[in-house]
């Protein structure tokens, strides 16, 4: 009787036991309820989407882990040895869609500087915009959702530049829109939804 082979490393055994391949699209993903990409997320701080030894240690000593930490993650989702892990091959690894991933992980930087009662429902901003996130918390001293769409925007054309489009709805919505590439956050704060974009500034028309 021929002998089964076994995983010969973690990664391995990770592909072993778990499943390698993305879900079809009409079942629902786990992504949000996997805790390597929620610690991925929280290693890379500096959001280059590249873990390096130097991340792991540092990670490893916050949080009270042992030294073989470094070299699991390593063995692990370093494919091509380098020593760095980078985010394509963690979710090889991992048998993640790439690019649900990355939104996954664009959405956990955005709500982890905005209030907990605030809801993401839709968000395309690059790594340099995160800080908009700030600025795009509705001020709570407002109370009329004009003064509230008068003042984000001022702060993002401000922050940001122009030109910024806020606005507010309650109930159902529909819209249509261009913006400049991430640039563009839609949420719900309280019973109103805010839609924020950035279009290209306007120039001098030709004569």
């Amino acid at each position: 009787m021929q002998a089964s082979s076994k995983p010969t490393n973690l990664a391995q055994t990770y592909r072993a036991t778990h499943q390698t391949r993305a879900p079809p699209a009409e079942e629902k993903s786990d992504i949000a309820d996997n805790p390597f990409l929620n610690a991925f997320i929280a290693i890379d701080e500096d959001g280059s989407e590249t873990i390096t030894v130097d991340e792991l240690r540092a990670y490893m000593k916050k949080n009270n882990f042992q030294e073989s930490f470094v070299k699991k993650w390593l063995t692990m989702f370093d494919l091509d040895g380098d020593g760095v892990i980078s985010f394509d091959e963690f979710c090889e690894v991992l048998g993640l869609q790439t690019k649900s991933a990355r939104n996954y992980r664009r959405q956990s930087l955005i709500r982890s500087g905005l209030p907990s009662d605030v809801r993401i429902i839709l968000v395309h901003m690059s790594e340099w915009t995160q800080s908009c996130k700030s600025s795009a918390t509705p001020a709570r001293t407002s109370t009329t959702r004009r003064d509230i769409a008068l003042n984000v925007k001022q702060r993002l054309d401000r922050e940001f530049g122009p030109m910024w489009h806020i606005m507010i709805v309650q109930g159902k919505y529909y819209a249509s829109y261009s913006h400049e590439p991430e640039m563009c956050i839609f949420f719900k704060f309280d019973s109103r939804v805010f839609l924020i974009w950035k279009t290209p500034e306007e120039g001098p028309r030709k004569q």
